[in-house]
């Protein structure tokens, strides 16, 4: 399930997009105990909490890996640029026909807690986005004629209109669908992941276990007319829920860069993960809590499943908050799918 924002569950470690970008060493190894893992078994309790427990274990363990970062761009690289069918390997058409996306970009997404800079011919640098608006409203009618080739009746977009069109989350789609596995990969021994299909392996690894999501916390979008490019820098928050909160697992800064008017199709746009960083240690308390959280979980769902009583009303009401909670993010993601619903 991807959620377009959401409030911060810890604030005091979220990642600003401004800050300096690199990885950070200590995140490479973990020394692990055997007497930890034996406080761990022994403070949990029925085998499903255990079991849980692993999986959290796993996912936080793989993305301290050192070369999970490399991975995470070669799974971009694998699933976005050699995909025939993803939409990005003709991404300026896709923006030349959504005229509706300028006024989403100036609108809905600068509304939202999103960064914009602007970038003019000239070097001149805008970042008040009501300063943008204005430059972008401005130019609007005095485009419209240079926009149209009357001569063959179709429409010819420049590359300035294609960026504001291209500036706001649509721009993520693909990445967000690429980094997206499934919890079943962490259900499989340590010794076995790495045999697991590549499909089954991401960023965010959802399924009805884990209830795993993925928010946009925070995006940046600058708009460089001078080198006629777009760049966004987003970061995305993953998290489970823990009661009726979410516990965030990991941050991850996600950058894209699209470029119109190159002569091949699929190198207009590049994304490249920079940045993953996981906010507990694999034995770490918070992952125990969550663990006993989740299990219950499954055991309500377990028992409302198995009542024979209950009106339809009430069961169809858990089920449909059920599966609120347990969307795979892919199925969600539809949010994300350049053909927002919105514009249909």
């Amino acid at each position: 399930m991807i959620r377009l924002r959401q409030p911060n569950v810890h604030p005091s470690s979220s990642v600003h997009p401004s800050f300096p970008i690199l990885r950070p060493s200590s995140s490479s190894s973990i020394s692990i105990q055997p007497s930890d893992e034996a406080n761990t078994a022994a403070a949990l309790g029925p085998s499903s909490q255990r079991r849980i427990h692993q999986m959290l274990f796993n996912y936080i363990s793989t993305i301290r890996k050192e070369n999970f970062i490399d991975r995470l761009n070669q799974l971009l690289l694998k699933r976005v640029s050699s995909s025939p069918s993803s939409a990005s390997s003709d991404i300026e058409s896709y923006y030349s026909n959504r005229p509706e996306l300028r006024n989403y970009t100036l609108g809905v997404e600068m509304d939202r807690d999103m960064d914009y800079t602007l970038i003019l011919e000239d070097g001149q640098s805008i970042s008040d986005k009501a300063a943008i608006r204005s430059h972008y409203f401005g130019i609007r009618e005095s485009r419209q004629e240079e926009m149209s080739d009357q001569g063959s009746g179709t429409t010819k977009i420049d590359t300035e209109e294609l960026l504001i069109r291209a500036a706001n989350q649509s721009i993520l789609a693909d990445a967000l669908m690429a980094l997206t596995g499934s919890e079943e990969v962490l259900q499989q021994p340590s010794s076995m992941q790495s045999n697991m299909e590549e499909k089954k392996f991401g960023l965010v690894l959802p399924g009805p276990i884990l209830s795993m999501t993925s928010v946009v916390e925070k995006c940046h979008f600058t708009i460089d007319l001078q080198h006629k490019k777009l760049e966004t820098i987003c970061v995305l928050a993953i998290s489970v829920p823990v009661d009726d909160q979410r516990l965030v697992l990991a941050r991850a800064i996600l950058i894209a860069h699209f470029r119109p008017g190159r002569r091949r199709k699929n190198n207009q746009l590049h994304y490249a993960m920079q940045f993953v960083k996981a906010h507990h240690f694999p034995l770490s308390k918070a992952l125990r809590d969550a663990s006993v959280s989740l299990a219950k979980d499954q055991e309500n769902l377990l028992s409302q499943s198995s009542s024979p009583t209950g009106s339809s009303s009430s069961s169809s009401s858990s089920s449909g908050s059920l599966e609120e909670k347990t969307m795979p993010m892919k199925e969600n993601a539809k949010l994300f799918q350049r053909s927002f619903s919105l514009f249909r």
